[in-house]
């Protein structure tokens, strides 16, 4: 006969116990204590052991897999049975959530509530994400400067976009577009990462053919680099357990879905938003990534 599916549910959590406790810890399943005011035997779902300094620390741990969140009954139900068996601490954890007067009571008589969350499991599956904050450097407005070299012709034609004129070195191998100039400039660090106003030489000597002439000239240019800030809900993978008072997660390992800044950027992933700074935010990020923009050397490479 197949196990029932609660007796799973207390098995999987007394399994994650058994993983988080410290060295030395006594997790034990379906444990039986007797009361200190009743006089009689209490079942216990989970209980957990531990000297620390030389004090023995017992923890009762209560297993809820039901579809309704758990209410104040219930939860004044543990509450006294932690008292009872004169635990140093009761925890309740619910596959489905509480109430919020269960909420209230556990704060005012100090039992931990945590919801198991399992982002794989096909009895308790649940969804969960982290705030993740992304900061993206990017090259922003460019304006380009030529000069002459000494001993050189130069003159320079208009009929060309800018970016995409020819350069050549002096003994006549190709140097590349002014366009890829610049992208190799940024994508080897070259230009300075930090926002704000950077002047940088593209060239000192390059040759660019202009009508029957070729113009010896060296080419620089001024960037603007721009920060941009995305904030947004990443999905996570992840067993463990959510603590309903604090909003943190007690894990042993978490990994995260995939990260697609392009989507973000173009606002096509849901929960995601721009922010025009990061002083006065009002979620605190999980996860900070930094990232760079790569630019195209050619107008044709895809983005």
């Amino acid at each position: 006969m197949p196990e029932p599916k609660w007796k799973r549910f207390e098995r999987v959590i007394h399994d994650i116990h058994s993983q988080l406790a410290p060295q030395g810890a006594a997790v034990k399943l379906d444990d039986r204590i007797i009361g200190t005011e009743s006089g009689v035997q209490r079942q216990i779902d989970v209980s957990i052991r531990v000297n620390v300094a030389g004090y023995n620390i017992l923890i009762v741990i209560e297993c809820k897999d039901q579809g309704r969140p758990i209410d104040v009954t219930e939860l004044g139900a543990f509450a006294s049975l932690a008292k009872d068996v004169n635990a140093n601490k009761g925890v309740i954890i619910s596959s489905s959530g509480y109430t919020e007067a269960a909420l209230n009571l556990a704060k005012a008589r100090a039992i931990d509530v945590r919801t198991y969350v399992d982002t794989e499991s096909t009895d308790w599956r649940s969804e969960v994400s982290i705030p993740v904050l992304l900061k993206r450097i990017r090259l922003g407005k460019v304006s380009f400067s030529f000069g002459s070299v000494p001993g050189y012709p130069f003159a320079l034609g208009t009929s060309r976009s800018v970016p995409e004129i020819e350069t050549y070195l002096p003994d006549g191998a190709p140097g590349g577009t002014i366009r890829s100039l610049l992208a190799r400039k940024w994508n080897d660090k070259q230009i300075p990462y930090t926002p704000g106003q950077h002047n940088v030489v593209l060239a000192e000597h390059v040759v660019v053919p202009v009508g029957s002439t070729d113009a010896h000239m060296r080419i620089g240019a001024t960037v603007i680099v721009e920060r941009c800030y995305y904030l947004g809900p990443l999905p996570i993978k992840v067993v463990g357990l959510r603590d309903e008072q604090t909003g943190s997660l007690w894990v042993k390992e978490f990994s995260t879905d995939l990260i697609e800044p392009a989507k973000i950027e173009k606002g096509e992933l849901p929960g995601w938003a721009q922010l025009p700074n990061i002083d006065d935010l009002s979620i605190r990020p999980v996860i900070t990534l930094n990232y760079v923009d790569i630019q195209r050397e050619s107008i044709d490479e895809p983005d």
